[in-house]
């Protein structure tokens, strides 16, 4: 049983990780104002909300995957918002 949740630990990251890289990939199609490594962010989350999808998916609880993929995405557009609070306390 412990192995099983290492896998998915990895597994878990891993997509996120890759989304993380297709944001930074992503990020010089963005407009200027937005390329400070945001793309790696939102990539980041992308990510993260599709591991997440795929964690209850696989569990074949389809309420926890598309809640918890759905509030992730959601989420994400908190980050020009926490961006633009970050650069105005500085």
């Amino acid at each position: 049983m412990f192995f099983d949740y290492v896998i998915f630990g990895i597994v878990d990251n891993g997509i996120m990780l890759l989304g993380a890289f297709f944001g930074i990939g992503l990020e010089k199609y963005l407009p200027k104002r937005f390329q400070v490594g945001l793309g790696a962010l939102i990539g980041a989350g992308i990510g993260n909300a599709v591991s997440d999808f795929m964690g209850g998916a696989v569990s074949l609880n389809w309420p926890l995957a598309f809640g918890t993929g759905l509030g992730c995405i959601m989420a994400l557009v908190f980050i020009p918002l926490f961006y633009k609070f970050q650069k105005r306390s500085k």
